[in-house]
């Protein structure tokens, strides 16, 4: 009887070892997917501890989804003796050969979807990454590619693939794709090196001559603001002259219409005064002549003597 007891006590234990094999825990950035005798679970379980059916019965697959997975794609550089000599070899729009390389970065965005297809996601992606590139390649030249179409490739294989991606609903999410290396076959690099040269260079005086078009045309406008303005200015004094002309002869004509005489003299002694130092030569006068002397408050005293006096003016 104390046999079968402890039969009993030893069955109670392993049965509830057995039930214990079912706790599992889920570290942080981790969720678990669950097959259940071999039926994924629609719902994935978060990080922590988790308690499911016995060992046997359940099975769990704890998935990264905080990870940046990376695969690469295509071939650049000297093929070993064991790789596929058309590796990494493309057509281009304007069936031209060009070795690529690209590298997509993704991540598991479906954990129930990325457990169910685990075993081929990784050839699968591949494959189709590799269609995108030669698709999206195919559509630019060779020159664009080799120059400064790379982003647009990128972007074009992208598209490409995320439209695979949810097509075959592999659970994984793009984050980047970037095409790191494009040149052409190893056959023909010398000429399209020279080729790409003189393109550059046709760039080059191309952008010099576009600056020297903006300079110039800069500089031009400046000179004829300035030549406006300077044409403003004088036209502005030469109206604010004529205006103060226009009023003093206006004065004038009210002084003359009240005292003519005066005014005709007054204006006779101020016309002589002005023009009188702008005369270099001798002023012989008559004793019967007679001038005004404050007209010479500037000039030499008048010469002393007999009649006719003589001035001389510097």
């Amino acid at each position: 009887m104390r046999g079968f007891r402890w039969i009993v006590i030893l069955m109670g234990l392993a049965l509830a070892a057995y039930a214990l094999s079912g706790v599992f825990t889920v570290a942080p950035g981790e969720v678990a997917v669950v097959r259940r005798l071999g039926r994924v679970l629609p719902r994935s379980l978060a990080p922590g501890l988790h308690w499911g059916w016995p060992a046997g019965l359940d099975r769990v697959a704890r998935v990264r989804t905080t990870s940046v997975r990376r695969l690469e794609v295509g071939f650049v550089g000297a093929p070993a003796p064991d790789t596929d000599p058309d590796s990494g070899e493309y057509m281009s729009g304007d069936l031209n050969f060009l070795r690529a390389r690209g590298i997509v970065q993704y991540r598991v965005a479906d954990p129930v979807a990325f457990t169910l297809r685990m075993g081929e996601i990784e050839p699968l992606l591949s494959r189709m990454a590799e269609a995108s590139l030669s698709r999206a390649l195919a559509r630019l030249p060779i020159d664009a590619t080799l120059r400064a179409g790379r982003a647009e490739v990128a972007a074009q294989m992208e598209s490409d693939l995320a439209r695979s991606i949810a097509r075959y609903q592999l659970g994984i999410a793009i984050l980047s794709v970037s095409l790191t290396d494009a040149r052409p076959p190893s056959e023909v690099a010398p000429d399209f090196a020279a080729a790409q040269a003189a393109q550059s260079e046709r760039d080059r005086r191309i952008r010099q001559a576009t600056t020297y078009e903006t300079t110039t045309l800069i500089a031009a406008k400046a000179a004829a603001g300035a030549k406006i303005e300077e044409a403003r200015s004088r036209a502005d004094r030469s109206l604010a002259l004529t205006k103060a002309r226009v009023s003093r002869f206006v004065a004038l004509l009210g002084e003359a219409g009240s005292s003519r005489r005066l005014t005709v003299r007054r204006i006779y002694l101020e016309t002589f005064r002005e023009l009188w130092p702008k005369v270099r030569r001798k002023l012989v006068m008559t004793p019967e002549e007679s001038v005004d002397l404050s007209l010479f408050e500037n000039s030499a005293e008048p010469v002393k003597g007999t009649p006719p006096a003589v001035v001389d003016q510097p």
